[in-house]
């Protein structure tokens, strides 16, 4: 997070049931986004996300801030063996699967309430590894960026998957709200809230050899 950034904006994160903040986890957002298209500013009238052309997701409401789950960065898969991705080699794969959002715009600042459908499925290594529970936790973050393309803010959470004896297939719902100053003569609606996956290069690399 850019320090001058977050002194002029005052960006908060409030995170709810299930979202447990991490520190320093992964790339420094500009890295993350450095091969990334970022999305245009406009905005889906839908309260639960719809699938774009690039395969991301979107979910708006009018005079609301765009949320976006990025293509790229909304699935998340682990291999025993990075350098082999193969099905053989699978520990896991999770996914955003869903959006909803909802605001309210205030005077000088904006909420949005977010809930965001995550599922997941073990691989063969992890099926192997399950001896009576098996417990996974998972890096996803949650950006600001302003009308004119910068990055206000990145948070990280941890997103956790408890797999029971003979269960592989997982599904849990992640609540955030987020709060977002607005200076004067600022419309809501031209902020965008960027969501997705804390990858690592050999990550984000699968997931583009998959298109």
């Amino acid at each position: 997070m850019k320090a001058n950034l977050f002194a002029l904006y005052g960006v908060m994160l409030l995170s709810l049931a299930g979202c447990e903040a991490v520190n320093a986890v992964g790339n420094s957002i500009e890295n993350t986004f450095k091969s990334v298209k970022m999305p245009d500013l406009s905005v889906n009238k839908d309260v639960s996300s719809s699938p774009a052309a690039d395969g991301s997701l979107i979910a708006g409401q009018g005079e609301c801030p765009t949320v976006k789950g990025m293509a790229d960065l909304i699935s998340l898969s682990q291999f025993s063996d990075p350098a082999i991705p193969t099905p053989d080699k699978l520990v896991s794969v999770t996914k955003l699967d869903k959006m909803t959002a909802t605001c309210d715009v205030a005077t000088n600042s904006v909420t949005v309430e977010l809930a965001l459908d995550f599922s997941g499925t073990l691989g063969p290594i992890g099926v192997k590894d399950l001896n009576g529970q098996a417990n996974y936790t998972y890096p996803y973050f949650l950006s600001v960026v302003s009308p004119d393309g910068q990055i206000m803010s990145k948070d990280v959470f941890a997103l956790s998957m408890v797999y029971e004896n003979g269960q592989i297939n997982y599904h849990r719902q992640d609540t955030l709200r987020q709060v977002i100053p607005l200076l004067s003569g600022q419309e809501a609606n031209k902020f965008q809230i960027i969501i997705g996956f804390q990858l690592s290069e050999s990550e984000l690399a699968y997931n583009r050899a998959q298109k």
